[in-house]
């Protein structure tokens, strides 16, 4: 089975600090929209993508979201807009000690007397982030499976521990004494850091937040997500 089963394309883009590209993001309404600035990059609308913030040295650790790109400016960027915005916090608290990539991988957890079924956002060799379950205790003991597109066949991934939860994401920490799931759970890590090995890079431009704020285009005109045709789903 295709683990990563959707084409998400994945993008890294480079601030100073998280006070800084906290900056760069726009509340319209219901949305919250980030302007990618790139005059290369060419996506089609709707495309969803899986976006690492990063930050100089002393910035701090990466943040990992998701979104889909609503409108591109010819010669200037793409804008899109933020489905997860818990990562934009300040801090964040995440009892992880692994390395996080983002992801997206349709997932069936199982506990509790319950059978849900979610995106996995990011992974660490240690645990990962699932959006789509609400309401499932802490602590509570889950088996993780991984979803064809079809959700016909499975394959599995690992037993593990509900560490957090936060409206319809959770936190699970793979129990590492499962050895069978540490295996399949570190092929799905290799796999994924082959697919960050091919992101698209860029960085926040010198000539923005130079004393006269931010320097982005308006944004575009944007329609009810009932209005949108082919939704792709978290």
């Amino acid at each position: 089975m295709e683990i990563q089963a959707r084409a998400t394309t994945r993008l890294r883009y480079r601030f100073a600090d998280v006070k800084q590209a906290q900056a760069h993001v726009r509340k319209i309404e219901e949305h919250t929209l980030f302007f990618y600035r790139d005059d290369k990059l060419r996506l089609l609308p709707y495309a969803p993508v899986c976006l690492e913030w990063t930050f100089d040295e002393s910035g701090g650790p990466s943040r990992l979201l998701h979104g889909w790109v609503v409108g591109s400016l010819e010669g200037s960027g793409t804008w899109i807009e933020l489905l997860d915005t818990r990562p934009l916090r300040d801090p964040i608290p995440d009892c992880r000690r692994s390395p996080r990539m983002g992801c997206d991988v349709l997932v069936e957890v199982r506990g509790g007397g319950r059978i849900e079924t979610g995106r996995m956002l990011d992974l660490s060799a240690g645990g990962a982030r699932i959006g789509g379950i609400a309401g499932m205790p802490r602590r509570e003991h889950v088996e993780i499976r991984m979803l064809s597109p079809d959700r016909l066949t499975f394959h599995d991934l690992s037993f593990g521990y509900v560490a957090w939860t936060e409206g319809s994401e959770l936190g699970v920490q793979f129990d590492q004494l499962d050895l069978i799931g540490r295996s399949a759970v570190s092929r799905l890590v290799a796999e994924t850091e082959v697919h960050w090995t091919r992101a698209w890079e860029s960085c926040h431009p010198g000539f923005c937040c130079n004393g006269k704020g931010v320097i982005e285009p308006e944004p575009p005109r944007l329609r009810s997500k009932d209005e949108i045709t082919g939704k792709i789903a978290l």
